[in-house]
């Protein structure tokens, strides 16, 4: 099978007219939320780090506030959780740490002696040998540390000295497996348009202890602060983004800081909700915003557990046809003040696979042609068509029609599936497959997520 052409950039798009790009947030769980911090050892937050399946096992790597006891006050202890469905979570004790309780029966992995700050970037690197099946990226003033498992459970520092000195406390890594190369954002504060904001910088490891120097990636535009209106005490900043391999992409969301005291005069580091957008890049250098850059990930009603901040995990968890999003919210902006119980707690989000972002046709047809493409006998789209319908024809890479595959031979698809084979009357039997060739297709109240080849 060949890649899936996505169609959240225009990348792969040679033309098109008549089509709108739409971006889906993730549906959220009526359950929600998954996870919450109750135990004696836990304190009224979670911050979630990373979530993956193994062997059929969903496992969570996150934080909570035990060092808001004693001499850890402020620091976080990082723990472990796993699940067989994702949804109902058990706290395994894991023995390695007393817990302020005086107990050892509790799921902690790291504790605040091990400077751990926030954001258990846990990555599976079997390629790296013996010891070092896992890899953790975390921040601990004043830099972010590599630590290595062959467990995931009991970690060893590589070295006291920080991997990335002289960043922000917010890191999101991922080990690019199609690539072979870890990939990281930082946060650095900037002078952007006259003011000192957060943006994201990238860079790259080949071992995960020798990084590249942080560049600048993501920065605040006018587009971003256009909800201001020239308030000098409204500005946007670009808090945080997980990155993660996705087929032939690299994926991102973005956390949007918008802050309503960018004068810092309340003294509690910005206060103001955060909007969670979707980024792409094909290169981990240029990175895109996607779409109009409506939000991937909505933030609940005010009063609601996570109706005040919201952050995803480090990337999806893919399960069969299904993207699960993990994510931490709370109940209050971003540096707000405490007043009453606050709710921390970890919720999960879905899609269908392939499914955030798809092109669309409304009542008048639209066409979109692809670049050419490596081709197989068999042309495969994902795709909504319950209100319309979508024809397609082959080109050669001269634009011609392939015979046999125009559009008037074609079958007209008229439902809604995650992977329809499109057919032919003629049912050409022409060996295509080692050729590259476009795709023409022909949309009818109907979005497309995806094509491919078998």
């Amino acid at each position: 099978m060949t890649d899936r052409v996505l169609f959240i950039d225009d990348a792969q798009v040679r033309s098109m007219e008549g089509l709108q790009r739409r971006i889906h947030p993730g549906e959220k769980l009526e359950g929600n939320p998954v996870l919450r911090c109750d135990r004696a050892w836990e304190s009224d937050q979670a911050m979630l780090g990373t979530v993956m399946k193994e062997e059929g096992v969903y496992r969570m790597w996150y934080g909570s506030g035990v060092g808001q006891h004693g001499d850890n006050k402020g620091r976080l202890w990082h723990m472990y959780a796993e699940s067989d469905d994702g949804i109902e979570w058990r706290l395994p004790s894991l023995g390695q740490f007393i817990d302020p309780q005086g107990s050892m029966s509790n799921n902690v992995f790291l504790d605040p002696e091990s400077r751990p700050h926030q954001y258990s970037n846990v990555m599976r690197t079997p390629h790296m040998g013996p010891g070092r099946r896992y890899t953790m990226v975390s921040f601990s003033g004043p830099g972010h540390h590599v630590r290595f498992s062959d467990d995931g459970l009991k970690w060893t520092e590589w070295s006291s000295e920080p991997v990335i000195p002289r960043f922000g406390d917010v890191g999101f890594y991922t080990y690019d497996e199609r690539d072979q190369i870890f990939r990281g954002m930082v946060k650095r504060y900037l002078q952007v348009r006259g003011r000192r904001r957060r943006i994201q910088n990238r860079t790259v490891s080949a071992d995960a202890y020798d990084w590249t120097l942080p560049l600048p990636a993501v920065v605040p535009d006018e587009i971003d602060d256009a909800w201001t209106h020239g308030d000098l005490d409204k500005a946007s900043e670009i808090y945080g983004i997980p990155i993660f391999r996705y087929g032939s992409l690299l994926l991102g969301f973005v956390d949007i800081l918008r802050t309503t005291d960018a004068m810092g005069t309340l003294g509690m580091n910005n206060q103001g909700v955060v909007d969670v957008q979707l980024i792409s890049s094909r290169d981990g250098q240029t990175w895109e915003r996607v779409g109009d850059r409506s939000r991937i990930l909505e933030m609940g009603r005010r009063g609601e557990w996570d109706g005040g901040f919201i952050r995803s995990a480090k990337t999806f968890v893919e399960d069969g046809d299904e993207l699960r999003l993990y994510y931490f919210a709370m109940d209050h902006p971003h540096g707000a003040q405490k007043k009453g119980d606050w709710k921390r707690a970890v919720g999960l989000a879905r899609w269908q696979k392939d499914r955030l972002v798809g092109l669309r046709a409304a009542d008048e047809e639209g066409e979109l042609v692809t670049v050419p493409v490596p081709a197989g006998k068999q042309l495969h789209v994902n795709a909504d068509t319950s209100r319309g319908q979508i024809t397609a024809e082959l080109l050669d890479e001269a634009g011609t029609v392939v015979p046999g595959f125009e559009r008037d031979a074609c079958l007209p698809f008229d439902g809604d599936a995650l992977d329809h084979t499109i057919t032919w009357r003629c049912l050409a039997s022409k060996d295509n497959h080692d050729e590259n060739l476009s795709v023409r297709l022909y949309l009818r109240n109907a979005e497309v997520f995806s094509l491919w080849f078998s």
